[in-house]
């Protein structure tokens, strides 16, 4: 009888063992929109606040499921980037729901330990709404808009969200870089890192948007809005319009 009882606790205890310790639920919620609609949505910053204003009204409808699905800009992918060199991991689970007719985002869920670092990016292949123009996310808790720029110099201002080449983010990535680029050039705010990886032609070529969260100690929503910008001249003869990003 002690036999068969110790036997049971082995057990037990190797199925606690093969359970991960602290693994909690995260989840991801990115809004793809016009970015006159991210606009009309941003109330004016106070004084003090960071970022280029507060976009409680737009969380508030995205979060009662008020906000119309036939708003949405069509297209956009939200994929994990499983490459270690971006430096995430690879959960154990993961699950994508996608927008619906009541439901404006797209959200992904996992199971992962506080502290992880995981990486996502956005990207479209259609030829409209191509540049990544507003960016919104919750980094302190609340939904509010994010400065835009280009890596600051000589002491210059500081953006929240960087904007270079996409094509110099895939070589950093080609040379295992790209986490040390982010973390000298890209704040962390509250565990988020965004980037905006520009497409080296304006219209055939769209941006990329790449997010990078360093995960909280509670399971945590994390959204992000991307207010795109569409160009209406489509100049067939551009010798760079079939030249896709990889």
């Amino acid at each position: 009888m002690t036999q068969q009882r110790g036997s049971r606790l082995l057990i037990a205890c190797l199925c606690m063992l093969a359970m991960p310790a602290w693994a909690v639920e995260y989840r991801l919620q990115v809004t793809n929109l016009d970015y006159l609609n991210v606009s009309a949505y941003t109330d004016r910053p106070l004084p003090g606040q960071p970022g280029d204003g507060s976009m409680a009204r737009l969380e508030t409808l995205l979060d009662a499921q008020q906000f119309p699905a036939n708003a949405i800009i069509p297209g956009r992918e939200v994929l994990l980037l499983d490459d270690p060199r971006y430096g995430g991991i690879v959960p154990n689970r993961l699950s994508t729901l996608p927008v619906t007719r009541d439901q404006a985002s797209t959200t992904l869920i996992w199971d992962a330990n506080p502290g992880e670092t995981i990486a996502f990016m956005v990207k479209t292949e259609m030829v409209a709404w191509q540049e990544a123009w507003m960016i919104g996310a919750n980094p302190e808790g609340a939904l509010r808009r994010l400065t835009i720029g280009g890596p600051s110099l000589f002491g210059g201002r500081s953006y929240e969200v960087p904007a270079v080449s996409n094509d110099f983010l895939v070589n950093a990535v080609s040379q295992a870089t790209f986490p040390h680029w982010l973390a000298q050039n890209a704040k962390s705010l509250h565990g988020m890192s965004i980037v905006i990886g520009q497409g080296r032609h304006r219209i055939y070529n769209p941006d990329r948007v790449y997010a990078i969260i360093k995960l909280a100690a509670e399971p945590r929503t994390y959204k992000v809005v991307i207010g795109w910008r569409d160009h209406s001249d489509r100049g067939t003869d551009s010798k760079d319009k079939f030249s896709l990003l990889p």
